[in-house]
């Protein structure tokens, strides 16, 4: 069958008209938000800046046949035209960072090296997220037209963009740039972080003299995980900052590598204040015992600063050992150092410390009594309730006194049984004292308790069980019991 050429051309230009239709799909609505920055007031530009993301948004929803290319066309398009206003075309950019593809690249690449230092940022955003090597070639071709200031955020995104293909470049201006592109450059592989990178710093860092570019390379290197123990040794004995001598030793000790002892015995001899503290505290809380013992081996040799971090790490080594340590400490250290140890006693105590934080109770200063006071509470000891359930069916009144005061701050097997009992003796002194500590602990059925022990009492020892129940049944008591106690 023939087709007329009449015919023929007709269905070429429909099939144009359709492409380019499809083409410019979003390119109305685009112009007229475009346009709507032309007010000044800032309720309408929001207005507009949500139109134009949810414009976007919409065309690249999934679903949407090759949208992020439809709307890049569209947003080019109204980017070129001169009506449209600047601050439109900032917020075109942006969207184009969002969603734009390559073929922005090189309209973008113009107005990057453009004079118009407003959209020349925006420009360069959106092609450091535009994915592919035409954006990254566009990066490295800009960046010898540009100043100081731009060529330092060209290495930034090629830096963000994170390419293998990048790594030769920037390490070119890492041996050959002034300092502060040097510097970047620097962190720039440190971001990239593959070992093409890594390979250019460690070189890089061989011929490096002291100042900022090594203190940058340093810096890059120890943020790489797959750099090699000699460096990290090299970086701790010689690093040109004590940063990056403390963040050497803390990688060592935490790769648990060779020479570990020797770094850490190092470190503690440093005059470095934090370089101790870390050597202190990376090999106490590393759980290997060499590393551990690298630090306790010299504790008689340290000063009370350095005291304070051991004791503070102590709980990362076994029970025995850090209490033996602690007991030194209370025995020959200051006041602080002292106040620090009961706390930890108060973790890894056993009956060895029981003797002494009773006695620190009982007569020490007012600040050595509250830690003691916690230790007792906390210790795993039950060496201790058996010595004081001993204490409080003794004869001796101090002993019975003074336990039935420990009740306080330690819960032992049948401790109100005992001290109601001492309520229920003829001796004052023991029932004066046994109703103090129920003043704290008593719940519901110790204050029935006693109540019933009222009724049989008289005199002074009747009044001052009354003024306990008075004082704690309206907010302890029973329904009940605040009811009788309120008619005593």
């Amino acid at each position: 069958m023939k087709i007329s050429s009449n015919w023929t051309l007709a269905l070429m230009l429909v099939i144009v008209s359709s492409t380019l239709s499809l083409a410019g799909e979003y390119r109305d609505k685009v112009i007229v938000i475009s346009k709507t920055f032309r007010n000044s007031d800032p309720d309408v530009q929001y207005v507009a800046r949500r139109d134009l993301e949810i414009l976007v948004s919409d065309a690249t929803a999934p679903g949407m046949g090759s949208g992020a290319s439809k709307i890049t066309d569209d947003l080019l398009y109204a980017l070129a035209q001169k009506d449209v206003p600047v601050e439109a075309k900032k917020y075109i950019l942006r969207q184009l960072a969002r969603v734009g593809t390559s073929k922005a690249v090189s309209p973008l690449s113009k107005i990057m090296l453009g004079k118009d230092k407003r959209l020349a940022e925006d420009a360069r955003a959106a092609i450091e997220s535009i994915r592919g090597g035409k954006a990254s070639n566009a990066l490295k071709a800009a960046y010898g037209k540009m100043d100081t200031e731009g060529k330092l955020d060209i290495l930034k995104s090629l830096a963000l963009r994170g390419e293998a293909s990048s790594v030769r470049f920037i390490a070119n201006e890492l041996e050959g740039g002034s300092e502060s592109i040097s510097v970047t450059a620097a962190w720039a592989l440190g971001e990239i972080g593959n070992s093409g990178s890594l390979r250019a710093l460690r070189n890089a860092y061989s011929d490096a003299r002291s100042g900022p570019v090594k203190q940058a390379i340093e810096r890059s290197l120890l943020s790489n995980s797959s750099v090699d123990s000699n460096l990290l040794h090299e970086i701790f004995a010689e690093g040109s900052d004590a940063a990056s001598r403390r963040a050497a030793l803390r990688i060592l000790i935490n790769r648990r590598d060779r020479d570990i002892e020797d770094a850490i015995a190092l470190g503690l001899k440093s005059e470095d204040a934090d370089l101790r503290t870390i050597a202190i505290e990376s090999a106490l809380s590393s759980g290997v015992e060499k590393f551990q013992r690298a630090v306790l081996d010299r504790v008689v040799e340290m000063g009370p600063e350095d005291m304070l971090t051991v004791l503070g790490g102590l709980n990362n080594v076994e029970d025995e050992v850090a209490e033996s340590i602690a007991l030194q400490v209370i025995e020959n250290g200051d006041e602080s150092l002292r106040l620090n140890a009961l706390d930890l006693i108060g973790d890894v105590g056993s009956k060895r410390s029981i003797d002494l934080l009773l006695n620190t109770f009982e007569s020490g200063d007012r600040a050595s009594q509250i830690k003691a006071a916690s230790a007792i509470a906390q210790i795993d000891a039950p060496e201790l309730d058996e010595r004081l359930a001993g204490m409080l069916k003794s004869s001796d009144s101090k002993k019975v006194l003074f336990a039935q005061e420990v009740l306080v701050y330690r819960n032992i097997p049948n401790a109100k049984m005992y001290l109601v009992e001492a309520v229920k003796s003829g001796d004052p002194t023991i029932a004066r004292g046994a109703l103090k500590t129920l003043s704290v602990i008593a719940d519901s059925s110790d204050l029935d308790q006693l109540y019933a022990i009222a009724n049989s009492k008289s005199g002074e020892s009747k009044r001052l069980i009354v003024s306990l129940l008075k004082k704690l049944a309206p907010e302890f008591g029973s329904a009940a019991l605040q009811e009788r106690v309120a008619n005593l």
